[in-house]
């Protein structure tokens, strides 16, 4: 207890310092919640899913975003081959740049629910014999657009008229959904479509691949594929936390040691009367704590603000950070490795020195 009071003692002595070496610490804590957080709510938000359908796109493609197209006759020869249930949907992004892009669906109307997970939170779905320029979108774009039900949305310069806003558990809840001839007519591309949906289990499997460079995938791999996406980027940002990490263990070291050696003659005469090496390492190690932990409350204020007032956006898909338990614990380790490697180095600086020249030292 005294080594203990001594070191909250010395640091209350100068607050100042203390302050700012609670700053630098806070900071490289905040990215690193941060990040640990953008990078659990897109886990989160983009689960992988075991669906019941198969996508059939072109080889290589992004399909359940962008980047296949397939003629109207590949649903004949689906069928031919044996499935029993052939749904054709359109899946592009649409706009000009990455701030109005948007992720856009075109759906069969009389059956687009059986292989789409989703929820109407305000106005209604889209239903067969509806007429043309109607649009749902998802809710996380309605937020995004300030969109509500019976306002309009511009769709490649085009208005659509929202009548339904929808949330999902998968990417979708940043699309607009609008109807398959509506979206054929929109961009031009006659009767050909981006994807086919088969039945899981019936002729084709998981990996086939068809003639004209057209390959068959699990549908719900996509989400999957975002996520790997943006895994180097996070890993990349986590590099750079855990240097400036390593940067503020550095300068904690350097306090801690200019501390201790302040109050070397004190920490000299608590050993003489029987308190141990370690009794050192204490005091620098509660040091040490109390400004980490100064430094994880700044680190996670400043991280739920970034969350709560900032989204990452980029070619129609968003990202919110989530502050679970995972991240929280994370964030405390990381603390913790900053509070032990600031220690470690001063304390055994300071160990070696024996009780003489301490005692002696003004």
């Amino acid at each position: 207890m005294i080594i203990i009071r001594l070191g909250i003692r010395e640091l209350a002595l100068h607050a100042r310092l203390t302050f700012v070496m609670s700053l630098a610490i806070g900071v490289p804590l905040m990215c690193f919640f941060f990040l640990n957080a953008l990078q659990t709510g897109l886990q989160v938000r983009y689960p992988e899913t075991l669906d019941e359908f198969l996508v059939v796109q072109v080889s290589g493609s992004f399909g359940e975003f962008f980047g296949s197209r397939l003629p109207a006759s590949m649903s004949d020869e689906l069928r031919q081959a044996g499935a029993s249930l052939v749904i054709p949907e359109i899946h592009t992004i649409v706009g000009t740049t990455y701030a109005d892009a948007i992720l856009l669906r075109g759906i069969q109307l009389d059956n687009y629910a059986l292989v789409n997970e989703y929820r109407m939170i305000a106005g209604r779905p889209l239903l067969p014999g509806d007429q043309p320029r109607l649009a749902m979108i998802g809710s996380r774009l309605a937020s995004s657009r300030s969109v509500l039900p019976g306002e309009t949305i511009q769709i490649r310069g085009r208005d659509f008229r929202v009548i339904g806003i929808f949330d999902s558990l998968t990417y979708s809840g940043n699309e607009a959904w609008i109807s398959l001839p509506d979206a054929q007519t929109l961009l031009g591309w006659g009767t050909d479509v981006s994807i086919y949906l088969i039945p899981r289990g019936e002729t084709y499997r998981d990996g086939d691949i068809l003639d004209g460079g057209v390959s068959i995938v699990q549908k719900g791999d996509s989400n999957a594929a975002l996520v790997n996406v943006w895994q180097p980027v996070f890993r990349l940002l986590g590099m750079v936390a855990i240097a400036l990490g390593l940067a503020a263990s550095v300068g904690l070291a350097s306090i801690l040691w200019r501390l201790a050696w302040l109050q070397r003659r004190s920490l000299a005469i608590l050993r003489s009367i029987g308190f141990g090496k370690a009794s050192l390492t204490g005091y620098l190690l509660v040091q040490s704590g109390v400004i980490s932990i100064l430094g994880f409350m700044v680190g996670s204020l400043g991280a739920r603000l970034l969350g709560a007032f900032s989204q990452i956006t980029a070619a129609g898909i968003s990202i919110q950070a989530v502050f679970d338990s995972r991240v929280i614990v994370a964030s405390m380790v990381f603390a913790a490795g900053i509070t032990i490697a600031g220690s470690i180095m001063p304390a055994w600086w300071l160990n070696r020195f024996n009780l003489v020249e301490l005692l002696r030292s003004e």
